[in-house]
């Protein structure tokens, strides 16, 4: 009897193997696999000059995206000289700042929003060029925070000289810690 169960039991393994083998030959209409979703950026669904801000995901340059956001009626050849310009002045912000490229393309953005908000006009471009200016080579200040003394003395009413002259004479804010760069 013993014998007959360990027959069984043997044939039974390969047998199943099989079978499942034909029932997966079988199967005419597979799920389809669903694609994980492509940033914004990559799908082009919408401008870049339309992102609200660049992700981490975003394969975007932000010197690209500052200058599409300044005009997006210019000839594609001065927008590229614009971008030229734009990422000279991201990779000196860059080396006085402690926060990456894309964070201040992004925190200059935000800036220029409440600037414009509370009736002041001041492009993003600017904005990192004027912060850039009074930061002293290596000093690594936090752009973040020196943004939001300079957005709270322009609107408090000093003038753009005079606002970037107080932060230039307190010295610029170190930054916040933080994991992103």
């Amino acid at each position: 009897m013993m014998f007959q169960y360990s027959l069984i039991k043997k044939m039974w393994g390969p047998a199943i193997i099989i079978a499942g083998l034909f029932l997966v030959g079988c199967d005419d209409d597979p799920a389809p696999q669903k694609q994980p979703e492509a940033p914004a950026a990559l799908r082009r669904d919408k401008p870049v000059s339309e992102l609200p801000w660049l992700q981490v995901k975003d394969k975007v340059d932000p010197a690209d995206w500052l200058a599409s956001r300044e005009d997006e009626e210019s000839a594609p050849e001065a927008r590229k000289d614009a971008a030229r310009d734009i990422r000279r002045t991201l990779v000196e912000a860059d080396g006085r700042f402690y926060e990456g490229q894309r964070m201040i393309a992004n925190r200059a953005v935000q800036v220029e929003a409440m600037l414009r908000e509370n009736g002041i006009k001041e492009s993003a471009r600017s904005v990192i060029e004027a912060l850039s200016g009074i930061a002293q080579p290596g000093e690594h200040a936090g752009f973040g925070e020196t943004c939001q003394h300079y957005v709270t003395s322009r609107v408090q009413g000093l003038s753009r000289p005079d606002a970037l002259a107080l932060l230039k004479r307190k010295g610029l804010p170190a930054p916040v810690e933080s994991d992103e760069r």
